[in-house]
């Protein structure tokens, strides 16, 4: 589960089939306290999604949460790919055994024509790219792009004021670039080499009762959020690619494909394993004082002092990255 140490007992996860998605760590993270870091606490995890099963976010706030400071309440606003969900309102009064915990499972919209309120799950759906090189096109996929597949849930500290009438309801509009067939279509060149491999799609509107809503307003002082919950979702392969979790082996991406990130990482490591290869198969040798060579796994004649010797300058090592 998401959680942030500078703000104690509120927890965030990503669930499929009631089950949270095993969270890893974001190793681009900037610290909270580093220079162009994040203005408030920020907890960035990966996740790892299957194409076209449903998710939800969880949200669980227990007794360590600070109650206190002004009888308020907390807002979690929730965000997918960009696009502002809703906003759930969580009081300590609702709390039972000292908890309270819901889920968002998708986004709920109002129908002009039938009158009443419907609600579309959450839907992983892939992303494919597509030989398009138009620049309006590619403009446009960048801005859908810049978003996609991310989840976030925004907590601030709000007063309540009381019951209210949103004037306001959501339409339901499909998610730029998302395609009839239920798939994200984007133009090669908007990616830039990202390795974003999924969006949100929306399933078949469900009816639900008519929501609630409620006046409440910031806290002044907190200047916007006091914490806010980042997950990427990727697909398995696209986690590869950017190095969150290990390569198989035997499902090597090709070379040509790789980042230059990821190329200098191979080449690393495989400088490191000819290294190694080459102390193993070579062991320690010193110099007689003639000039003779001897290998000290042989046995070694007592009344010759051992010498390291140097090491060859110059020498060039030629890596190959294609090698298993």
């Amino acid at each position: 589960m998401a959680i942030h140490e500078d703000v104690p007992g509120i927890e965030t996860t990503v669930r499929c089939q009631g089950q949270p998605l095993p969270e890893l760590e974001d190793p681009n993270a900037r610290d909270d306290n580093d220079e162009g870091g994040p203005d408030c606490p920020t907890t960035s995890k990966y996740i790892e999604c299957v194409n076209n099963v449903e998710f939800e976010v969880h949200v669980r706030v227990n007794a360590d949460y600070p109650w206190g400071y002004r009888n308020h309440v907390l807002v979690a606003s929730t965000y997918v790919d960009g696009e502002y969900i809703r906003g759930s309102v969580i009081r300590n009064t609702d709390a039972h055994d000292g908890c309270v915990k819901f889920s968002v499972r998708g986004r709920e919209m109002y129908s002009n024509e039938t009158r009443s309120w419907s609600m579309q799950k959450f839907r992983f759906a892939t992303v494919k790219t597509v030989d398009d090189a138009q620049k309006e096109r590619v403009e446009n996929d960048m801005k859908a792009a810049k978003s996609l597949g991310i989840v976030e849930v925004r907590f601030m500290r709000a007063i309540e004021q009381g019951p209210s009438v949103r004037a306001n309801h959501n339409v339901a509009k499909t998610p730029i670039a998302l395609s009839a067939s239920g798939t994200f279509e984007l133009a090669e060149k908007s990616l830039k080499g990202k390795a974003v491999s999924h969006g949100t799609s929306y399933g078949i509107p469900q009816w639900i009762d008519t929501p609630r809503w409620i006046s409440a307003r910031d806290v002044e002082e907190d200047n916007g959020p006091i914490v806010i919950y980042r997950f990427m979702y990727r697909s398995k392969e696209a986690l590869k690619r950017e190095l969150i979790i290990p390569r198989s082996r035997s499902s090597s991406p090709a070379f040509e494909n790789l980042t230059p990130a990821e190329r200098d990482r191979l080449a690393r490591e495989r400088l490191d394993e000819i290294r190694n290869a080459k102390k193993e198969r070579k062991g320690p040798l010193v110099k007689r004082e003639f000039g003779a060579v001897i290998d000290l796994a042989q046995d070694r004649p007592a009344h010759h002092p051992a010498k390291k010797s140097r090491g060859n300058y110059g020498e060039v090592v030629v890596i190959d990255l294609t090698d298993d």
